[in-house]
């Protein structure tokens, strides 16, 4: 716990691509490595606002394969589909509000004639009193300044995470850490 408080995590918009129809199985995306694309190791913690662990909050994440495609009915993208790749998962975070998914890193995709989305995830969580939906995106990509949902966040810094290679895992594998501030839990 801390004296000075956190600021919460931005808002962002649920998007066109929430899973429909799908149950969400475990932490690992990648179906024991079998997906598409550079593994993606996510983790965080989720805090209120005065640095409290929010033990048992419910983390979703969603997002495109390493093609930029969602596996969702109304995605026209003609990207490819990857078998492998569930691209939805949800957890418990555990007594120290800690999460933890192994995933992919997605890929930017077409989302009008003129307009792209830059890569990203989707998050849900829920928490006792409480629900955020936000998006995590990737210092760097091409299509960040443009993007009008994520330039329309205050503090857009907190939604932008640094992948890094992380040693001990597959090569070439990245990590990376986005912890998730509610005001209240």
């Amino acid at each position: 716990m801390s004296d000075t408080m956190l600021l919460r995590t931005p808002d962002q918009i649920l998007g066109p691509f929430y899973p429909v129809g799908k149950m969400p199985v475990g932490a690992d995306l990648t179906q024991a490595g079998k997906a598409g694309g550079i593994v993606l190791y996510l983790s965080g913690r989720v805090l209120n606002a005065a640095g409290v662990p929010m033990a048992g909050a419910e983390v979703e994440i969603w997002q495109a394969n390493a093609k930029g495609r969602y596996d969702h009915p109304h995605d026209t993208n003609a990207a490819a589909l990857d078998p492998a790749f569930t691209g939805f998962a949800r957890i418990t975070a555990d007594a120290e509000g800690k999460y933890a998914f192994r995933t992919i890193r997605p890929a930017a995709y077409p989302a009008a004639a003129d307009r792209w989305r830059p890569a990203h995830i989707h998050f849900k969580v829920t928490a006792k009193t409480e629900q955020l939906v936000t998006q995590m995106y990737f210092t760097g990509e091409e299509w960040n300044d443009r993007d009008v949902w994520l330039n329309s966040a205050r503090r857009k810094e907190a939604l932008i995470v640094d992948p890094h290679p992380i040693s001990g895992k597959e090569p070439g594998a990245l990590a990376v850490t986005f912890d998730i501030i509610l005001a209240r839990g």
